[in-house]
């Protein structure tokens, strides 16, 4: 996936002298990964990412980490992530195997979040780029093994993935062909509170245990 470079006055430096913890937070917001890719991408670990989160300063102690951040920093090519489908660029690919299979979803276009562990409404928000949270990382890979499903195994690969989330949606009391099933998560029924207690009128203020204080005799 070519990707554009980081600003060049930000490289200018990097010339110059040893990357830092601080080049390890500007290579995740330039490619726009989360911790988890980001850590994923430099062969690192959770622990040793926090640490360089609250040293910026620091001097990146692994060479190789240092070495392969700089080449990832100056030669986007280098990036070898995957770059997974979003919705909307699944989604003609979605109706034309709907329409060609003999799995029958209530409201085709909301099911799609279904398929991909959400909600119904999920889909709307992910077209329209509404809401503060971007497409969540599972519903990414979910999305890249929905696109190599259709793309190796055509139809019936896509009814796999339909029946196995019809199960999934069974054994947690759902069904997912029915309109009913708006999320896979199951609200506990609502239940009112109960009205306090107000205390009578004539009802004595509870005793504090100190006495008034009096005149010396």
């Amino acid at each position: 996936m070519a990707m554009p470079l980081p600003d060049e006055h930000q490289l200018e430096e990097l010339k110059s002298r040893a990357l830092r913890g601080k080049d390890l937070l500007l290579l995740r917001q330039w490619l726009g990964l989360n911790i988890a890719d980001c850590c994923y991408l430099l062969g690192m670990p959770l622990i040793r990412w926090h640490y360089y989160q609250k040293r910026p300063e620091s001097l990146i102690q692994d060479a190789g980490v240092a070495m392969l951040a700089r080449a990832l920093l100056t030669h986007p090519e280098v990036h070898y992530l995957p770059h997974f489908p979003t919705p909307a660029e699944m989604l003609p690919a979605y109706r034309r195997a709907l329409a060609q299979s003999n799995r029958k979803l209530a409201d085709p276009d909301t099911a799609l979040g279904l398929l991909l562990g959400r909600d119904r409404t999920s889909v709307k928000r992910w077209l329209n780029g509404t809401g503060q949270r971007q497409v969540p990382p599972p519903v990414s890979r979910l999305l890249g093994a929905l696109h190599i499903l259709l793309l190796h195994h055509g139809v019936p690969g896509f009814e796999a993935l339909v029946d196995r989330a019809a199960f999934e949606a069974a054994a947690r009391g759902f069904d997912l062909h029915s309109p009913a099933m708006t999320t896979w998560a199951r609200r506990a029924p609502y239940r009112p509170r109960k009205p306090r207690k107000s205390r009578p009128e004539n009802e004595a203020e509870p005793d504090t245990g100190h006495e008034a204080d009096s005149d010396p005799a």
